[in-house]
């Protein structure tokens, strides 16, 4: 007697995903998710560090135009004259006050890119490198072009999203007053610190630290390879800054003093008769103006310069390059992956 098998039982309809789709909707998934959980520590302190700091400088920028206001400090240097920090007590106490705040703040903003593309070498990219967990992602049909550009979305976003806003708020801050108040903090000396240069920096360190990443594939090593690379790149663009606008030229009869209205002066000289160019330090110390003229057979003199309102064109300018560089050293980043493929 043949034994008849019951039917098979139906497979129970599978849980409704729904609530849970809900819920991730807005959250990171993959790739990027796993990144997050590997440096949340990391994410975490630098967080509150940036909040902190968002809020310390909102209220610098506050207390700036309170106190200038109070002690109407924009009336008493108007006309661009430097020495009114000086000569006045209430701008001198401004000074001393607020000087080292807003002097210390923008050094703060200024390297904060050079941190971000050290933090991209080492512990985001090439510590994974080193220690071979790679190869676990990669075994997960995770191309590595992806796997990298999962890696460098975490950074990105924070320098886009922190950066932007430490810049805004620190520019916000160094608009509070007059800059004569501030020996030091003009434009041309606070330049890597306001508008576009920061984020732009920024984007640029990560760029380059996951390319040092790459060609080292060692934490230290490539720290030390964004390090030089970076400083060379920031060293060459601040020798060709002045050069990246049209410089404006003064011509004049009698020696031209240096201008105490925040420009930026680039060259002073004399020119001959014939349209040579020769510095002022060729006159000597302890010659007379006039004499100088006579003894290099020239007639006049020249001042070359940038008055405050080239600052933007210069920042933006700057800004364009080193987002092309970024953009460079992220696409040679992504090609250069599939090569360490064992």
């Amino acid at each position: 007697m043949t034994a008849t098998l019951p039917p098979a039982s139906s497979p129970a309809p599978a849980a409704s995903t729904a609530p849970e789709a809900g819920r991730g909707r807005f959250r990171p998934r993959g790739f990027v998710w796993l990144v997050l959980r590997q440096h949340r520590a990391t994410l975490v302190v630098l967080t509150l560090l940036l909040v902190a700091e968002l809020v310390q400088l909102a209220l610098l920028g506050y207390l700036l135009r309170k106190d200038a206001d109070i002690r109407a400090l924009a009336d008493l240097c108007a006309g661009g004259d430097r020495e009114c920090a000086e000569r006045w007590s209430p701008a001198a106490d401004f000074r001393a006050g607020y000087g080292d705040a807003l002097h210390f703040n923008g050094l703060l903003v200024q390297y904060v890119p050079l941190l971000a593309g050290l933090f991209t070498a080492g512990p985001m990219v090439a510590r994974e490198l080193e220690s071979g967990t790679w190869r676990l992602a990669w075994t997960q049909s995770l191309p590595p072009a992806r796997w990298l550009a999962a890696k460098l979305a975490v950074p990105t976003v924070l320098v886009l999203v922190g950066v932007s806003l430490m810049s805004a708020l620190y520019t916000w801050c160094w608009t509070a007053v007059p800059t004569e108040l501030l020996p030091g903090q003009r434009w041309y000396d606070s330049f890597g610190m306001l508008g576009p240069m920061p984020v732009a920096d920024a984007l640029c360190g990560v760029a380059f630290g996951a390319l040092a990443a790459l060609a080292t594939r060692r934490t230290v090593p490539a720290m030390v390879l964004t390090l030089v690379g970076y400083g060379t790149v920031r060293s060459a663009l601040g020798y060709l800054r002045p050069h990246l606008w049209p410089r404006t030229r003064t011509v004049s009869l009698r020696m031209p003093g240096y201008p105490n209205d925040g420009t930026w002066v680039i060259g002073r000289g004399m020119l001959t008769r014939s349209g040579e160019h020769i510095s002022d330090d060729a006159c000597g110390v302890g010659v007379s103006p006039e004499r100088c003229l006579t003894t290099h057979n020239a007639d006049r003199w020249y001042l070359d310069h940038h008055p405050p309102g080239d600052h933007w064109p210069l920042a933006w300018l700057e800004a364009g390059i080193l987002a092309a560089l970024a953009a460079l050293a992220a696409w040679a980043a992504l090609r250069w992956v599939r090569h360490i493929v064992p």
